[in-house]
């Protein structure tokens, strides 16, 4: 009898030591790669706004007429010479409506994502160019950019900064997907193959929250850009 008093015992305190030991992961999955993320992403952002606040004047993007895993690779990008340099900054996306405003950096691999920032798909257009702009961000954890994507309207503006002044796209609808539906991200979101005559910006996140078993898909066209020394666009001032 009081050998099994004595199983129990330790089977028991080797179960509030694996639940402890549980409870922390948990604390540190949900709340302490938030907090990091957070402070690293502040740190991005505020770089890339000194480097475009310092930037002379460049050309504007060309516009269409007048107006947590490893992510897939864009279709249609093989062969390309990357613009930019994995984890560079390239640009700073607004989100007014849901009071977000975060980095991106080129590269959609983890130790990109995990930065709190957005990542850029490399081989897809970049901001304003005829095609798709494609990114990706955490919607839980590390930071979670992409948190609200969800609540987000149609006719909600998506701005993206550059040096060269600012691209204000408006979302047009949402969808869900499973990760190997890399269409999304085709020149011509979900037509492979097709010849791209507008600028599209897609936005990806894990869905649903606290699962990675499918992307949800923010769907944006672009409506104008603005260049840099007409100042931001109404969409970014404070009183909207």
């Amino acid at each position: 009898m009081t050998r099994t008093r004595l199983l129990v015992r330790t089977l028991g305190e080797l179960l509030i030591t694996a639940g402890g030991l549980v409870l922390l992961f948990v604390v540190w999955q949900l709340w302490w790669t938030d907090v990091q993320a957070a402070a690293t992403a502040d740190r991005a952002l505020e770089q890339l706004q000194e480097t475009f606040a310092g930037t002379a004047e460049a050309p504007a993007p060309t516009s269409p007429g007048t107006p947590d895993e490893p992510e897939p690779t864009a279709p249609d990008a093989a062969g390309e010479e990357p613009a930019y340099e994995p984890g560079e900054g390239l640009a700073i996306v607004h989100l007014p409506t849901i009071d977000q405003t975060v980095a991106v950096h080129e590269g959609v691999d983890l130790d990109v994502l995990n930065l709190g920032v957005l990542g850029h798909y490399p081989g897809t257009a970049l901001p304003g160019e005829v095609g798709n702009f494609a990114v990706a961000g955490h919607r839980t954890t590390y930071g979670r950019p992409l948190w609200d994507l969800g609540e987000m309207r149609p006719g909600d503006p998506v701005v993206v900064e550059t040096a060269a002044g600012w691209s204000v796209y408006r979302l047009e609808r949402h969808r869900v997907v499973y990760p190997s539906e890399t269409e999304v991200l085709a020149p011509v979101p979900d037509r492979p193959g097709a010849e791209p005559t507008e600028a599209w910006m897609v936005l990806t996140a894990c869905h649903p929250k606290f699962s990675a078993q499918q992307r949800l898909i923010g769907y944006a066209l672009l409506d104008r850009t603005v260049p840099r020394a007409e100042g931001p666009p109404p969409e970014l001032q404070e009183d909207r």
